[in-house]
Parts: structure tokens; sequence; C-alpha cells
């Protein structure tokens, strides 16, 4: 299947966002939208996110993904990220793919709660794929003591992903009273209860703390389906996960 690779540059708070869309000859109805997490842009670590994007075009599926406000190439600050930069993407998304009716996204680490918060409010957003999602010490998830302290040694102690947890906090707060309900505070990984899409929740078998991070969603989200990959971690996402992950996410897409 022959695809198109479009640069774009659009807009958000004033400040101009630089992003990426891999389009195949014949789109799907599906997309898929890629939000970096705070350690990463729009290429990903290893290139991750470029070589995903191409794997899941070749499929058919558009794929989507951008710098975030301060990040990257693009303009800004992080601190004034939100979720405006998200539905700017969005919207700029579905003007270049027209054959589009719906997406998903997919969010790795701490950007999983953000991804979360927008999805509660745009219908368009129909399924989320969390790779190894946040999971903070003070979680609501299986056990604490020991397992709290390899959460710390997992995502180390309190820094950007936090600062953007606290924001997440108060987005929520801000999008409860936007849309006339409530909307779940996340702590980490997001709990979903306003979320009624499709959920792919996909961990690394070698990390106790994701594992109990995308359990604890699985039990919360009836809608959901967990993939565990064996020996990959937040340090080696290169070939071989990558290419597990295009094919778990692939798989997902094409079952509903």
């Amino acid at each position: 299947m022959k695809l198109e690779q479009r640069a774009l540059r659009f807009h958000a708070r004033g400040h101009a966002l630089i992003g990426i869309v891999d389009v195949p000859e014949r789109p799907l109805a599906r997309g898929m939208l890629i939000l970096a997490d705070s350690t990463e842009t729009r290429s990903g670590s290893h290139r991750q996110f470029t070589l995903l994007s191409r794997l899941l075009a070749a499929r058919g599926v558009a794929v989507m993904r951008f710098d975030r406000l301060g990040g990257g190439d693009s303009e800004g600050e992080a601190a004034q990220q939100g979720l405006d930069d998200i539905g700017a993407a969005m919207k700029e998304f579905f003007i270049h793919v027209p054959e589009m009716k719906e997406s998903v996204i997919l969010a790795p680490g701490d950007a999983a709660a953000c991804a979360a918060l927008y999805a509660v409010g745009d219908a368009r957003i129909t399924g989320l794929a969390l790779l190894d999602p946040l999971l903070p010490p003070e979680a609501e998830v299986a056990g604490t003591g020991h397992r709290a302290a390899e959460a710390r040694l997992r995502y180390g102690p309190r820094s950007a992903a936090d600062r953007l947890l606290r924001r997440a906090a108060a987005f929520g707060r801000a999008a409860s009273r936007a849309i006339g309900r409530d909307v779940p505070e996340p702590r980490g990984a997001p709990r979903l209860a306003g979320f009624g899409g499709r959920v792919l929740l996909v961990c690394a078998g070698a990390a106790a703390a994701g594992q109990d991070a995308t359990r604890a969603l699985d039990e919360r989200h009836p809608r959901s389906r967990r993939v565990e990959i064996a020996h990959a971690g937040r340090d080696v996402r290169r070939g071989a996960w990558r290419d597990a992950v295009a094919f778990a996410c692939a798989s997902w897409l094409g079952s509903w």
C-alpha cells in the first residue's frame, strides 16, 4: 500500500506546533493519534513512534504524531500543555484525513492521564491504547510498600511527570464543569470511569509496577484488553518491542 507522509504546522494557545501524519492510500475509518509522554518528542525514543506509525499506516491506519507545547520543534512551554494542544492536533488530524470518522489515542507513561481526560470530552475518540501507564506510589492498585518503592525506581522521583499529573487533576475539575458531569481525577494510571470506549493496556512483563497498573485498570474498565509483552521495559523499546506493540495495536483496532 502506498503511503504519504505530510509535515504539519498548526497552532495551540498562539504557539506553532509541529507534527507528522502518515496517510495510507486508502485510509481506514479509524485512525490513531500518538501522544508523547513528558520525556519524548514526536519520534519517540529510538524512533519508536516513527517506526510504529509506518507499520500501522502500512495496514491502512492513518497515524499522527506531534511535538507537544514546549517539546521538540514546537513553540511554547511544557507548563502550557494541558489539553489544548491535544485538541488542536486532533482537529488537524481530521482535516488532513477526511476519510477518518473516529480516532484512538496511543499514550505511553505519564501521557496516559492526559489522553484519558481528553477522550472523555471528545466523542470522536473511541479507544485508548495505554503503554505502560504511569503508576505513582500513591495510586490505588494492589499492594503497597515494596511495590511503591519499585514504582519510585521505575518512574523516578517527583519531577516533570508529577507536575503533569497535578496539572491533569486541575484539568479534570475544569472538564467536569465544562461538560456537566464528573470526570475522575487521574492518579497516575487513570481510572477511565468517564470513558465508554475501548481500552488496550500494554505492559512490560518484566515490570511489576506496570503489571499492577494495567491489572487494576483492566479490572475497572469493562471494555479493556490487557496485553503483556515479556522482557520489554521502558528502556528497551526497540525492534522486538515495537513490532509486538504494532501487532497488538493492529489486532485490537481491527477487532471492533
